[in-house]
């Protein structure tokens, strides 16, 4: 090479390389001497089987195709301090555009600019790097075959192929979604709708707020059990709202694809079931739950109080039995978080005087946030609320669940729950998972899935 195209190449193929360096020095979960190293030798191992196979042009022209994920993986490492996670690209695949415009519209100069050093690296590429091999063949297919065996024996998903291989996970997730729909379909909980003259109404709330954010609300009803110990499955709403109405646990996830939700279990023994959301109505995995359930609203980017009327619109019904899911936006910012005190007023209120025995469950869920780093918080809000009718009739679950309510628990015990508080009885119901029930365990340990949808415990 001549000194002018050595010097080109030198800098075109640091520049490559420095996302790679900049993960080493700066993130969280590369933070030891050992996975520093490891990173530094995958990263050379990747990039060195493509440098000895291709002439040093296409080299650089193949490499420069990862430069989107290269700098997605940027903006992570700089606002999370982490590389690039499962649940954060779910996240923002999920995020609606208005949100991921609000979002990156400070940072639309960095996004200009790196365009413009794309183009410049193609134009250095082509104008003064030559279309010729680094060393001859017999140097490079023992080098390149080195460099890729050393790849394949030491897996790590360095940039950018961290980030590929993230969405190509989640890809496959999505398509396995599809392929278990029919034998999803198929699945039946074998429950005999209830013949008797019961008559009892249960509410499911949902929302994305954390258990700070529902303390500082400070709602008091002497009809309600604030349970101060409850633990999300997941750090990040889009996968745990999903596995509140499902048996999967982190560990085993599988049940969320072949099984109906636990909505499915009411219809069968002889409830009304709705689904009110004014969010998630994006969400396929949502979607599934609202799937299970006879009545459908989606009240897309309203207030969650314009969920009220659709929920009177259900309880006008003439069926004695209803089952209702309302998907909130809870905490998600300042404006929806001091709606939830209102919104759990009218919907108790108009349970209060019912002669129907009516029971309501709130249940926050935690929220990873695309923009700054977002300490583990797994701590989520639970509230029962049952009228005078519920807890006359139900009254030694009620003490019992009041008895309970500082005991340690995950929010894999609601399905359980909402089964046993309403008499459903199947082969999926675990008493001892049952907030309520005399056999219900405390938990010691809270297992859920963390940002990159692994299996981990979190010691309380």
């Amino acid at each position: 090479m001549k000194p002018r195209e050595i010097i080109v190449f030198t800098a075109l193929l640091l520049f490559i390389l420095l996302p790679n360096f900049l993960v080493v020095s700066m993130a969280d979960d590369v933070a030891t001497p050992s996975l520093r190293t490891y990173y530094v030798v995958q990263s050379l191992a990747f990039y060195g089987v493509g440098l000895f196979l291709f002439h040093r042009r296409a080299f650089l022209y193949l490499a420069s195709l990862g430069f989107p994920f290269s700098a997605f993986e940027l903006f992570h490492l700089f606002t999370r301090g982490r590389t690039v996670t499962h649940l954060y690209l779910y996240t923002w695949l999920k995020t609606s555009p208005e949100d991921l415009q609000a979002l990156y519209q400070p940072y639309v100069w960095l996004f200009v600019l790196g365009i413009v050093i794309w183009i410049l690296f193609y134009v250095l590429a082509h104008y003064f790097v030559e279309r010729e091999y680094i060393l001859p063949l017999k140097w490079r297919l023992p080098i390149s075959s080195l460099m890729a065996a050393t790849f394949l024996a030491l897996p790590l998903n360095i940039c950018p192929q961290n980030t590929v291989h993230r969405f190509s996970t989640l890809a496959q997730g999505a398509l396995h979604v599809e392929r278990t729909q029919p034998q999803r379909n198929k699945f039946s909980y074998g429950i005999t709708p209830n013949t008797s003259k019961a008559d009892e109404t249960m509410i499911v709330v949902v929302g994305e707020t954390s258990y700070q954010q529902w303390k500082s609300l400070n709602y008091k009803d002497s009809l309600a059990i604030d349970f101060s110990s409850v633990y999300a499955k997941c750090p990040v709403a889009g996968v745990a709202m999903p596995m509140l109405f499902s048996r999967a646990t982190p560990d085993d996830v599988q049940p969320f694809f072949r099984e109906r939700s636990v909505i499915k279990a009411f219809a069968e023994a002889g409830f009304y079931t709705a689904w009110l959301s004014d969010y998630g109505y994006h969400d396929h995995f949502l979607m599934r739950l609202a799937d299970d359930c006879r009545y459908l609203s989606y009240q897309p980017n309203q207030p969650d109080t314009a969920l009220l009327e659709p929920f009177r619109e259900v309880m006008r019904r003439p069926e004695q039995r209803h089952m209702v899911v309302l998907v909130t936006q809870g905490g998600r910012d300042s404006s929806s978080l001091a709606q939830v005190p209102y919104l759990l007023r009218q919907l108790t209120d108009s349970l209060r005087t019912t002669h129907q025995p009516a029971m309501l469950v709130y249940v926050g869920s935690p929220a990873i946030r695309l923009g700054g780093r977002t300490p583990l918080n797994l701590h989520v809000p639970m509230m029962v609320w049952a009228n005078p009718n519920y807890r006359y009739r139900h009254r030694a679950m009620i003490r019992t669940m009041q008895a309970q309510r500082s005991l340690p628990m995950s929010t894999a015990s609601l399905y359980h729950s909402l089964l046993y508080w309403n008499n459903i009885s199947c082969e999926q119901r675990i008493d001892s998972m049952a907030i309520g029930c005399q056999q219900f365990e405390a938990a010691d340990s809270i297992r859920y899935l963390d940002e990159n949808l692994q299996a981990v415990t979190y010691n309380l």
